[in-house]
């Protein structure tokens, strides 16, 4: 899952919005009529103005002099390239659906709303809240059109009950994989440690670390392990996940009331109560403490991210202690066996239209450009000014300057056919000594998070109002267990999924495991 929000974390649309949409009905002079629909005298759409509206994540990434994520230099170069009048609708990355809800519910979501999230978009079919696409693409669109026949396995991420409902491009390699771990190895070097392979070796590590002063201050002053995906690190290493279902003897079984999570609770309780990690992590929030233990030098262990935001942290690091040496350490197995950390599927961003969107042709022409060229000036910027072209590679020339001027830009390319092999990233980099060191970092670091594969036993979850309605409301009650049995010593990890299990149970678990059963033996011949 992407920092800061869990990519399949469980959509909420609030139950509200299933009567507000009900209400509202299909709007008569939407662009959900038939494609097919022209008039005699040509495209109805064509009379109609070339603008489409999009949701956007604001991750606080543009600066004050360059404006806004409404208004920058690459909203108006986009108009200026694509001929289509773009008006952007940012939300925060952290509470995107909840804004996105609010905006549906009143009738001022944009035209195309999209989510990395296909649970939550699932959500949105359900509720009414977007349209089929299929006749807009085999009618107006050239590129993409091209681009889906050229990847047939991104279709049935797209389709709901038969129809297409979205559209989407294939992960870069850098994209599939996400989470990941990192350690200390000049900790390890000065206390005469092996790299830990097992959850025992890695709790005996972190015990080390916490008691035999590795930064050689004469203090106790060190953090063993932080990290802003602790849970879903300790989940992923025990094969399951808080939010997914599993099969069981071709049986489907959701994740939190598996005997697997159960013992990931009791991994991850363990570990709290010996002093191993940040007692401050459940309310670290917006990780700033996990950065600052981790820049300064005071922690040893960080369950993040492959690159991302931890290399950020891994080049602060470094130029607080250029002597520290930060390497990626692979997950380690457990009883269970040996998994690999979180990893996406291979459709990325699901983009959707609003079923009342006015112009769809628009949209389509909008993507189509994006597809066609679009994407890559958005994802790596001006030649000669933030990159250069190095083997048919954008090289970037200026770190800072990229960062400051295209970064926030990738943001608009929300369909990017990429094609990329972890090599290329030194190239891509730019070429001063640190960036080169952090990017050698970062390629070690792609490695070792794709070297085992994340347990995934279905490509995609159900998508059926009751189970979508139960998961987000057992969602809180699974929150509020885990941070009881880790932080609270009379509570243990058995008597908590007892809890889990009895009020999944209470609200209709035994029915959403029938539902999900028919679901999976309905749509089973179609998983790859």
């Amino acid at each position: 899952m992407k920092a800061n929000a869990k990519k399949w974390a469980v959509a909420a649309l609030p139950l509200c919005l299933a009567a507000i949409a009900a209400l509202s009905g299909c709007s008569k002079d939407s662009g959900q009529e038939s494609a097919a629909g022209a008039s005699a005298n040509g495209d109805k759409f064509d009379k109609l103005p070339k603008e489409v509206s999009i949701s956007m994540f604001d991750r606080g990434q543009v600066s004050s002099d360059e404006g806004t994520y409404e208004e920058n230099r690459w909203v108006k170069w986009i108009r200026e390239q694509s001929g289509i009048n773009l008006k952007v609708v940012p939300v925060p990355r952290n509470q995107a659906q909840d804004k996105l809800n609010v905006l549906i519910a009143s009738n001022q979501a944009p035209d195309l709303i999209w989510e990395y999230d296909r649970n939550y978009i699932g959500n949105l079919v359900t509720q009414g809240v977007i349209q089929p696409i299929d006749e807009y693409i085999e009618k107006y669109s050239t590129s993409y059109k091209k681009y889906l026949q050229e990847n047939p396995e991104l279709k049935p991420y797209l389709t709901f009950d038969g129809k297409m409902y979205a559209v989407t491009t294939k992960r870069a390699v850098s994209a599939v994989a996400n989470h990941g771990m990192w350690i200390r190895q000049d900790w390890l070097d000065k206390l005469n440690l092996k790299m830990p392979t097992t959850i025992d070796e890695l709790i005996a590590v972190a015990q080390a670390f916490k008691d035999r002063d590795p930064d050689g201050n004469n203090k106790a002053d060190t953090v063993p392990i932080i990290g802003y995906t602790t849970g879903d690190v300790y989940n992923a290493m025990h094969g399951v996940t808080w939010v997914d279902w599993y099969l069981e003897n071709d049986k489907m079984k959701y994740g939190p009331t598996m005997d697997r999570y159960g013992d990931s609770l009791a991994t991850e309780k363990k570990i709290y109560e010996l002093g191993l990690a940040d007692k401050e992590y459940f309310t670290d929030k917006d990780n700033s403490r996990a950065k600052q233990l981790w820049t300064t030098g005071k922690a040893g262990i960080c369950l993040c991210q492959w690159g991302g935001n931890t290399s950020t942290m891994v080049k602060d690091l470094l130029l607080n202690d250029p002597s520290a040496k930060a390497v990626p350490l692979e997950p380690v197995s457990t009883k269970y066996g040996k998994y690999g950390l979180y990893q996406e599927t291979p459709a990325n961003i699901y983009v959707t239209f609003n079923k009342n969107m006015k112009n769809p042709k628009a949209a389509v022409a909008y993507l189509d450009w994006l597809v066609d060229k679009g994407w890559f000036a958005l994802s790596n910027g001006q030649e000669g000014v933030h990159y250069k072209l190095v083997s048919g590679i954008p090289q970037k020339t200026d770190a800072d300057k990229f960062k400051k001027e295209v970064a926030y830009a990738a943001e608009y390319a929300v369909l990017k056919p990429l094609v990329e092999k972890p090599e290329d990233l030194p190239i891509k980099a730019a070429q001063d000594a640190l960036s080169q060191q952090i990017v050698k970092l970062e390629v070690e670091s792609l490695k070792t998070a794709l070297k085992n594969k994340f347990r995934r036993d279905i490509p995609y979850q159900p998508n059926i109002i009751e189970i979508n309605e139960l998961k987000a409301s057992f969602q809180k009650t699974i929150d509020e267990i885990r941070a009881k049995t880790v932080t609270q010593s009379n509570y243990p990890a058995e008597k908590a999924l007892d809890d889990i299990r009895k009020e999944w149970k209470r609200l209709g678990g035994d029915n959403a495991e029938k539902l999900a059963q028919e679901w999976y033996e309905k749509n089973k011949a179609g998983f790859k």
